[in-house]
């Protein structure tokens, strides 16, 4: 039996021209987000591996970790090193899927905005899961930069101005500010734009707008938490 495999070359194509991969559609947008959950996952525990096999970030990790841990009585270090695969791996892919379900959210929201139609959800977060392939590489990219120089300081995002350990939350909101991650919420807008047969010039107002909600939530949960350690 022949079978239609069309639904993967979104994570490719999305490269070179988004607002035609939301043109062309998607036939199956359940598989995508599937797909897409798993390669989010997939770079993350590779990164998550590297990262305790480097003595600097796993003390760089465990320092960062001290205004949560304040109350608590444990073993910091075994924690960081010895969890177990089957946790890290539900952990993770929990993570990864309600990001890209929140984030399709997003896209669905904006969508309905500016087309004043009702697409089910699950198609426009199909076509917006194409970002993930970008995501992923940025994840390991920035990943293998924290390796390489022994500190989650160096990657390609604003977080490089801030020393982890001193400012762990105002790290963690600079750290989403990253090339990578900000394209990938970039070019999941100009697809969603295509699937909604929007000019594409109207990719940049899509792209502002979840730029902001995306960034604005997270900066929200991570100052919640720093204000319940503080």
């Amino acid at each position: 039996m022949n079978k239609d495999y069309t639904w993967l070359s979104g994570f490719w194509t999305i490269f070179s021209n988004p607002h035609r991969v939301g043109l062309n559609g998607n036939s199956e947008p359940l598989k995508s987000i599937v797909f897409a959950g798993i390669l989010e996952t997939s770079a993350t525990l590779f990164i998550t591996w590297l990262h305790r096999q480097s003595p600097a970030l796993i003390e760089e990790n465990i320092a960062m970790m001290q205004p949560w841990m304040n109350n608590v009585q444990t073993n910091q270090h075994n924690a960081l090193t010895s969890l177990p695969f089957d946790q890290a791996l539900l952990s993770t892919l929990t993570i990864s899927f309600i990001g890209i379900l929140g984030f399709g959210f997003v896209m669905w929201l904006i969508h309905w905005a500016l087309t004043k139609e009702s697409r089910k959800l699950y198609e426009i977060t199909g076509i917006s899961a194409y970002g993930s392939s970008i995501y992923a590489i940025g994840t390991i990219i920035t990943g293998m930069m924290s390796f390489v120089f022994g500190s989650l300081q160096w990657g390609p995002h604003l977080g490089i101005f801030v020393y982890p350990v001193d400012s762990p939350f105002l790290f963690a909101i600079l750290a989403r500010m990253n090339v990578f991650f900000l394209a990938s919420y970039v070019v999941s807008a100009y697809a969603m734009i295509g699937y909604s047969q929007i000019e594409s010039r109207y990719g940049s107002i899509a792209s502002i707008i979840a730029l902001i909600i995306v960034l604005l939530w997270f900066a929200l949960f991570t100052s919640i938490g720093a204000f319940y350690t503080s």
